[in-house]
């Protein structure tokens, strides 16, 4: 398969990935309801994105390195399919399938995020994606740190996560004895919605070019071939050399919130810039000053990363602008103590789910209702 098959969809290019219609099938309760709304109107989206991405790949390591890669769309089932089987995100991307055995690198589309999933379920003796992490760790790692993807395994805990770096992660990961079902996963950062356009997925689609380098030489391996893995990375290393503000939009994940502070903007507030919506160029002192003085848990629901996931989410939290930027007319500076409050992605996201977006009372109060007890 040297391209992906034509989806007969050019006409949805300029319709937005998420939108409310798109956002509200997600809360669809019926599984089987849910999983057929969201194949027929979001999974031909992301095989857009797919074609997108493949012909990116051509570009950058070459027209025959897809030859052996299938087209996976789901969500997915049968007939036969249990009805309580959850279906509660759609997805699209590349699988090879072997004998016991196969490996995924696809789009995975959340309620309020995309990102790029990489993974090995099951095994042989010789998986292929830990014989190319193990045997060009060097490599591996740069490409992980550049791209800051996560990396995890059903035979590490998920507790030591944050405390081991790449190179001491892989050096943990076992084979997989054949039949075993234990994975490894590489995954991206992830580009919080709504998503205004196709386009704007461009980021998530530099994440899928960057570690199809990994993917690629692991499905050499798998079909008994050299793994490669030093040409691709040097076609990998040749593209992000030429198109180095390419690769670092890839790495920006917090920009589509129009009024998410972003830590990789400038210091006054109000000036617009054409991303996929109109972001606005931001301050990220003004971003730390309001974590130092609010802290980092949640200002609606108290949840705290750090908390829960140890090192890895140490510091992490979403920063809301309590006054929409898009309501502003002209340039001004921000008081972060007065203007900004710290948020999750969750709650961040249930804020912008209606224009103008609710304020934070509001959710609070929400949350009380849904909750049947106080914040």
């Amino acid at each position: 398969m040297n391209s992906v098959e034509e989806t007969g969809l050019s006409q949805i290019v300029d319709l937005p990935l998420i939108g409310s219609a798109e956002q509200d099938l997600f809360s669809v309760e019926d599984d089987r309801e849910r999983a057929d709304k969201l194949k027929e109107l979001l999974a031909p989206k992301l095989k857009i994105i797919i074609k997108q991405a493949c012909d990116q790949i051509h570009q950058v390591y070459g027209t025959d390195v897809l030859s052996d890669c299938q087209i996976l769309t789901t969500p997915w089932h049968s007939l036969v399919a249990k009805k309580t089987r959850s279906f509660k995100i759609a997805t699209a991307g590349l699988a090879i399938k072997g004998k016991g055995w196969y490996f995924q690198q696809r789009f995975e589309c959340t309620y309020y995020s995309l990102f790029v999933n990489f993974f090995g379920l099951r095994g042989l003796e010789s998986n292929p994606i830990v014989h190319v992490l193990k045997n060009h760790l060097e490599d591996v790692t740069r490409i992980l740190k550049h791209g800051r993807y996560n990396i995890s395994s059903d035979n590490i805990a998920p507790e030591k996560y944050g405390k081991l770096k790449y190179d001491e992660f892989i050096n943990k990961l076992q084979l997989i004895h054949e039949g075993g079902r234990n994975g490894t996963y590489i995954q991206s950062p992830s580009l919080v919605i709504p998503i205004k356009d196709l386009d704007a997925a461009q980021p998530v689609i530099n994440n899928f070019v960057e570690i199809f380098a990994i993917f690629r030489a692991a499905a050499n391996v798998f079909l008994g071939e050299e793994d490669r893995f030093e040409e691709y990375l040097k076609c990998l290393l040749d593209w992000q050399n030429q198109n180095p503000l390419q690769v670092q939009e890839s790495v920006t994940t917090t920009r589509f919130f129009p009024d998410e502070v972003d830590a990789v903007q400038t210091f006054r507030e109000g000036a617009v810039r054409q991303v996929s919506v109109n972001a606005y160029e931001r301050e990220p002192k003004a971003r730390q000053k309001c974590i130092d003085s609010h802290g980092s848990s949640c200002s609606i629901c108290g949840f705290d990363f750090g908390r829960t996931f140890g090192q890895l989410g140490k510091g992490f939290i979403h920063v809301h602008h309590l006054r929409p930027l898009s309501e502003i007319a002209e340039e001004y500076e921000i008081d972060p103590i007065k203007d900004l409050r710290p948020v999750c992605p969750n709650c961040h996201a249930m804020i912008h789910r209606r224009s103008p977006p609710f304020s934070l009372e509001e959710i609070k109060m929400l949350l009380k209702s849904a909750r049947g007890s106080t914040i």
